[in-house]
């Protein structure tokens, strides 16, 4: 779907017109391409057709109104290793980010009236009388518990929690030592309208929860999750609180997590995986001091969240059963936080620190992105590729083979404005589509200098301009002309 007044990776107001999540299956054994197109690494592909093209480099259009992105990026280990792929996957019924009121801005915690240190005012320091209404009662259960969670006081945590649910008990439990693992440091629960009294004498409440790891001061994560609670005279007493109905369950949520947190970057991962924890989070911290360079629109994030997954969290983190050949995924929560899943399965160190360059340069590029644009996947994936490459000292690219197998096989045009790779794009073509944008931004780098490269890349990607209109604007020169050089550059490598 094309056209202006899209919203990147976005999720309409009227889900009902939204396709549901595409369901994901392993690759049968004739699905597989043939050698060229193997990579050797890491095993066999599937090749590319209309029902795997989910996984390839997609940026879907969605028309919508206010709701924040909603969508999943997905990085593909096509041959070669350098190849990296994104898609953006609509879940029917999510409800939308932008509905939790979210505040704007890094440079503020989330800190309401009354608040503290990134938590809701303790009772004594509000001096409130008690609440006498099972609503407020409900609230101020939250409140107690998410000052609670700062604190690291377990036991408060858990008060609030009925002695007829020790299921419930145990799963906060896991919930509160994988909040601290993180470094949580806002917590800010808030019942969304009234809370609905029940027969039998409970109730429910919708609870949105807007939360921060390692930093007070950062762009918040949110989530909306339904509670029930019993009520007994003037005590209310927690019988279930579910996991984030849309983009659900977080990491945090179901699994029990150990971090490492360096001074950009946050890695988890469960038991299995936690002697893989100072490896990643090397390779992440790394990543994140090249990319932090190219955040000139903005702040980069005040840290990178990535989950290092085995195959069960893999299969159902974020609701999200990805193929077991999938490398990683970028989770976009709202239009400046971004969420980064890696396949611990597929990747070693080396490899994630390609992975995290390509995958952090969205985040900063994209950072505050709600719209997609007609004629620019070329350059969203391009610009990843290019600080990917960067990060390897400018080595001759990776993926030349697929550019020249490409190029000459016909299929390209000569167009360097590359949109979403065609249904029935081999592997092979979509490496080579990826070496033509890289090697197009590459050559602009190189004739114009990176920062004339990278006013282009704002007026096209970020605020819409025609690429018409862009390319003079950037480079003084006609977007027919850049196109022909580019096109040139790129019939010189091979």
């Amino acid at each position: 779907m094309e056209g202006d007044g899209r919203r990147y990776a976005g999720a309409s107001d009227d889900t009902a017109s939204l396709p549901a999540f595409p369901r994901q299956r392993e690759p049968e054994p004739d699905e597989r391409p043939s050698p060229p197109c193997i990579l050797r690494q890491y095993g066999e592909q599937p090749p590319i057709s209309g029902r795997h093209r989910e996984q390839l480099p997609i940026l879907r259009r969605a028309t919508t109104l206010r709701a924040a992105l909603f969508g999943v990026l997905a990085f593909l280990l096509l041959a070669p290793p350098a190849a990296v792929a994104y898609t953006t996957v609509r879940d029917e019924g999510a409800a939308t980010v932008a509905a939790q009121e979210l505040p704007a801005g890094r440079d503020r915690g989330v800190g309401g009236p009354g608040a503290r240190d990134g938590r809701p005012a303790a009772p004594g320091e509000t001096h409130r009388a008690a609440p006498t209404t099972v609503d407020g009662r409900i609230r101020q259960a939250l409140a107690d518990q998410a000052a609670a969670l700062l604190a690291g006081d377990e036991d408060g945590f858990l008060a609030a929690v009925d002695p007829s649910a020790p299921g419930l008990r145990e799963e906060l439990a896991r919930r509160f030592g994988s909040l601290r693992q993180l470094q949580v440091k806002v917590w800010q629960p808030v019942v969304k309208a009234k809370v609905r009294t029940e027969a039998g004498g409970t109730a429910s409440a919708t609870v949105a929860v807007q939360y921060c790891f390692v930093v007070q001061a950062c762009e918040p994560m949110g989530l909306e999750a339904d509670t029930r609670w019993n009520v007994s005279g003037k005590t209310v007493t927690l019988l279930s609180f579910g996991t984030a109905k849309a983009l659900g369950p977080r990491p945090w949520e179901v699994s029990d997590l150990h971090s490492a947190v360096g001074s950009r970057v946050v890695v988890s991962t469960t038991a299995k995986y936690a002697s893989r924890l100072s490896s990643m989070l090397t390779a992440a911290e790394k990543a994140a001091a090249l990319t932090d360079k190219y955040a000139r629109w903005g702040s980069p994030p005040s840290r990178y969240v990535v989950y290092l997954a085995g195959p069960d969290e893999w299969a159902s983190w974020y609701g999200i059963n990805q193929a077991a050949w999938v490398a990683g995924f970028a989770m976009p929560l709202n239009a400046s936080a971004t969420e980064i899943v890696v396949n611990a399965a597929r990747v070693d160190t080396r490899q994630a620190l390609d992975v995290l360059r390509h995958e952090f340069t969205h985040v900063v590029t994209l950072d505050g992105v709600e719209k997609a644009y007609p004629h620019t996947w070329w350059l969203v994936e391009g610009i990843a590729e290019y600080v990917r490459m960067k990060g390897n000292g400018n080595k001759p690219f990776d993926g030349m083979a697929d550019v020249r197998s490409y190029v000459r096989s016909g299929h390209w045009d000569g167009s360097i404005a590359l949109d979403d790779p065609p249904d029935g794009a081999t592997t092979s073509d979509v490496s080579g589509r990826y070496g033509v944008a890289y090697l197009s931004l590459q050559h602009l780098a190189e004739h114009y200098g990176e920062d004339r490269l990278l006013d282009f890349f704002g007026f096209a990607v970020r605020e819409g301009m025609a690429l018409s209109d862009a390319a003079p604007k950037a480079f003084g020169a006609s977007w027919a002309d850049i196109q022909a050089e580019c096109a040139q550059a790129v019939r010189a490598h091979v």
